[in-house]
């Protein structure tokens, strides 16, 4: 029996050698993951990667609603140009009655669709840095003048009158690119003509601020205005306050979202303050030229 409680030993020693190898081991190994993950280091660089992963899948979420909701716009005008379209290859492109009103209304979504694709590739233009502001000395008014010399037989057709800055201010300029505050002028101005009632007036004006290192800008309507519900959400991509009614007036949906893409590309921030039936003024600041 002798041998077989000398096995037993062997074998008991065994396992306590073996089980102090292995917690030593195990010991080891923990204090060698704590030192290289335990470390304020490694908690940060984690949390920095988790950032990143979420940033990510944000960004890969929106590029996916935005591609949804440039599909959603660009099927609207398409499907009534295709209908216009099969009715006149039906046969009523023989009736000049029908014809040319078709072939107008065609062409109308064919200026709507052009107009969206400009401005969705103006905004991945400066969202990706393909295009940069070129700031330079320019004047206020005459750039006003200019947009407004464009968008004048829009207004007249409903009696819209514009009340300009006085003479004091009108010499002022900013140091700003042209091109992005003619598109921001412009964008403001043609919401403003197609939002209000006839009859009415827009008014814009400037005035250099105390520290004269930035002039203000404001655009005032006298339209339909905007429920506050819908202000945190007006400068979103493809946000109407009133669909069907924007639709109508060819407007793309992505114009407020250029100005405040423009706008901020200057450094600068727009704000909005509207009431319902009482109109709406828009706001933004620019370096002032010394």
């Amino acid at each position: 029996m002798w041998w077989l409680l000398a096995g037993a030993g062997i074998i008991t020693a065994l396992a306590l050698i073996w089980g102090t190898y292995h917690w030593r081991r195990c010991n080891q190994v923990h204090h060698t993951l704590y030192a290289l993950f335990g470390t304020k280091a490694w908690e940060n660089a984690l949390r920095t990667s988790l950032h990143k992963l979420r940033q990510y899948e944000e960004a890969a979420q929106a590029q996916q609603a935005f591609l949804a909701e440039v599909s959603h716009e660009l099927k609207t005008p398409l499907n009534i140009l295709l209908g216009y379209l099969d009715t006149l290859t039906q046969g009523a492109w023989k009736d000049e009655n029908v014809a040319l009103p078709f072939l107008q209304k065609a062409l109308s979504q064919v200026h709507r669709m052009e107009s969206l694709v400009q401005d969705i590739l103006l905004l991945a233009q400066i969202e990706s840095g393909g295009w940069l502001i070129q700031p330079e000395a320019t004047p206020l008014y005459p750039l006003l003048e200019n947009v407004w010399s464009e968008l004048e037989p829009l207004a007249r057709r409903k009696n819209i009158t514009l009340r300009t800055p006085s003479m004091e201010v009108q010499d002022l300029a900013v140091e700003a690119d042209p091109f992005a505050l003619q598109k921001v002028f412009k964008n403001l101005l043609e919401n403003a003509i197609q939002y209000s009632s006839e009859g009415k007036s827009i008014t814009v004006s400037w005035e250099l601020s105390p520290d004269r290192k930035k002039v203000k800008i404001s655009i005032r309507d006298e339209g339909i205005g905007i429920p506050e519900e819908h202000l945190p959400h007006i400068f979103d991509r493809f946000y109407r306050v009133d669909k069907s009614r924007s639709r109508q007036s060819g407007g793309t949906g992505l114009g407020l979202s250029i100005v405040k893409e423009l706008i901020e590309a200057h450094g600068e921030r727009i704000s909005v303050q509207s009431q319902v039936s009482q109109g709406s003024v828009f706001t933004f600041a620019l370096p002032a030229c010394a």
